[in-house]
């Protein structure tokens, strides 16, 4: 009986993905940010109804601009985040090519990067610090891939700098999937295709994802390997696994300097 529900919401998804691709391509890109905003807000979160996950949210939401740093299990990350606190991601540039889902990824204003071209990442950092001049909230997912969801992988510190330099909070966010309230590897894309997890979801009841928001971490005085270490003590505390950087050592002052030079 599930599998056929599970047919019903895979198919519904699908069409309501198509639709919304239809939406950003005529109306989306033309209307002013605050609207724009609710939108998405409103259809990412029709979105994780339509494909029968629960989404639970813990913690106090920032309610101003901020870099948003969170761990990345699923594509449902993408829409959930958007259903809470609506900002533009940094995706790698895989992502622009997906079927369905890349044209959505292009039509929110996401940011994609090369993450082993040296030259993208500099060019991704000079456009994130754009944005965090002009108040925008920024999305990152900074373990720099996907993991199953049952452990934290050390944060990658290089796209932090721009709010390091704009003196922009940074607020960690924690994201755990659970399955009948058990943790679970099912709503990962890490060594499947996207449309095969889809199927997974739509098709195991009881899914659910609580989104954890942690204290805010101010950055002043701070470099973003700090900033990075910080992040990820709270997130895997809220995890409920080891902490990966609790005992990584500080990179030298000249490689820092390098890289802050890099964004100016």
């Amino acid at each position: 009986m599930y599998k056929l529900i599970g047919a019903v919401r895979f198919v519904a998804a699908l069409l309501y993905a198509l639709a919304c691709i239809i939406l950003v391509l005529v109306y989306l890109q033309w209307v002013p940010a605050a609207k724009k905003k609710n939108i998405i807000r409103t259809w990412a979160a029709t979105f994780i109804r339509i494909v029968g996950m629960q989404l639970k949210v813990e913690g106090q939401i920032y309610d101003k601009p901020c870099l948003i740093l969170a761990n990345h299990i699923s594509f449902i990350d993408v829409f959930a985040l958007n259903a809470t606190k609506p900002g533009r991601f940094i995706a790698k540039s895989e992502i622009a090519g997906w079927p369905v889902f890349g044209k959505i990824a292009k039509g929110v204003d996401t940011l994609f990067i090369e993450r082993k071209n040296h030259r993208s990442i500099l060019s991704v950092n000079e456009q994130i610090s754009q944005a965090l001049k002009q108040k925008q909230t920024i999305m990152l997912f900074p373990e720099g891939r996907t993991s199953v969801g049952l452990t934290l992988l050390p944060l990658k510190s290089n796209l932090i700098e721009p709010a390091i330099l704009s003196d922009t909070p940074v607020q960690p966010v924690a994201l755990c999937y659970t399955e009948n309230g058990q943790k679970t590897t099912k709503a990962s894309y890490a060594n499947i295709q996207i449309f095969a997890c889809l199927w997974t979801i739509v098709s195991t009841p009881g899914l659910a994802l609580t989104m954890k928001f942690l204290p805010v971490i101010d950055v002043t005085g701070k470099s973003r390997h700090e900033v990075a270490k910080e992040a990820s003590a709270l997130m895997s505390e809220a995890m409920g696994v080891p902490d990966p950087m609790k005992d990584m050592p500080e990179p030298s002052r000249h490689h820092c300097d390098a890289i802050a030079q890099s964004v100016r």
